[in-house]
């Protein structure tokens, strides 16, 4: 039985990878849509904007401003009409958190329990956010296949926490007042002064802050 699924696992993976190598197709400038990779010298490259910029030796010239879908460095380029460029597929996966060390952080792919490692350094987001992560937490790692492979990972939009503490109400203030709160991963946000130790809350973890009760 184990040997019928590993084998019908990796058919299955073969599969997928065979169907993204199909998918990295070739388009001219001018079929360039935003939010394409393009492989460019080697690199993935996000296109960001799309300009006609005239006519060069007498053939339109199509203007793309990129980012580098690894290092975020923006750069533009041109090309001439009858130019062929590589379209590579980027997919998000969703993984499972398992827990990060000085340079990495560790995931876990809930369909096969293959465990997968991705650097810190390519959070999309501000690094403040990091403190957020809790033992869990589905992460969405964003691939270019066929290759480089995973490129970054971003953490959900809102998640749910329990309320470890919350600091006591120095004065009575008029309407309602926000009040430091610890939660059960010891990251800190501000919550109303209703909300108890114990209770699970939702937070917006974009914005780092309180949205209601769970």
């Amino acid at each position: 039985m184990l040997r019928l699924t590993v084998a019908r696992f990796a058919a299955q993976r073969m599969t997928t990878h065979m169907l993204a190598a199909r998918r990295w197709y070739k388009v001219s400038p001018n079929a360039a849509r935003l939010g394409m990779v393009i492989d460019h010298n080697g690199s993935p490259q996000i296109v960001v904007a799309k300009d006609h910029g005239g006519t060069g030796r007498g053939q339109a010239v199509i203007k793309l401003t990129f980012k580098n879908a690894i290092t975020g460095a923006k750069s533009q380029e041109r090309f001439r009409g009858n130019d062929a460029l590589e379209v590579m597929l980027m997919v998000q996966k969703e993984y499972q958190f398992l827990y990060t060390d000085e340079s990495k952080i560790y995931l876990m792919d809930m369909s096969s329990f293959e465990e997968l490692s991705i650097d810190l350094d390519t959070f999309e987001g501000d690094k403040d956010r990091l403190a957020l992560l809790e033992d869990g937490m589905p992460i969405t790692v964003q691939t270019l296949e066929p290759e480089p492979g995973p490129i970054s990972w971003r953490l959900p939009a809102r998640h749910v926490y329990k309320v470890k503490s919350v600091e006591a109400r120095i004065a009575k203030d008029k309407g309602a007042t926000y009040l430091p709160a610890t939660l059960e991963n010891n990251a800190r946000v501000m919550v109303p002064d209703f909300v108890k130790p114990g209770e699970a809350i939702t937070v917006d973890l974009e914005k780092a802050e309180y949205v209601g009760r769970a």
